[in-house]
């Protein structure tokens, strides 16, 4: 059940995402954002809680503490979310280089912005969904 949540959650997010390209929509409304990263954080915190659940359950004998399981969890959508912010760095460098799109990163402040995000949105999706580990 948490994988076909965090697979409905990520086809959310992607639909979004395509159409707020599609419509220059991020461009237009510049802290689109800004909810964006929290709700990809939470996709990908669910996509975390469902891994860990399905590996854990099969191979652990005994009950881990809570904090393993939120460091998991919420390190594993931080390390989609890194990945993330290279696609835009690598967005930026060449789209923008060579065909004029608008930068994604505007400033480190804002990555950095970005990261935290990323962060309170894994860290909701394990709050809510922990029960289900």
């Amino acid at each position: 059940m948490l994988f076909k949540k965090a697979f409905l959650a990520i086809l959310a997010v992607l639909i979004l995402h395509i159409i707020f390209l599609v419509t220059d929509a991020y461009w237009s409304f510049g802290q689109l954002d800004i909810p964006m990263h929290f709700f990809g954080g939470f996709a990908m915190g669910l996509l975390g809680l469902a891994i860990h659940h399905a590996v854990a359950s099969r191979h652990h004998t005994q009950k881990s503490p809570w904090w393993y399981h939120a460091l998991f969890v919420v390190g594993f959508a931080m390390l989609i979310g890194i990945g993330w912010e290279f696609y835009e760095f690598f967005s930026d460098l060449t789209l923008h280089a060579w065909f004029d799109v608008p930068l994604s990163q505007i400033s480190l402040a804002d990555t950095m912005g970005d990261f935290f995000l990323d962060f309170i949105g894994a860290t909701v999706a394990f709050v809510t969904f922990k029960k289900e580990l």
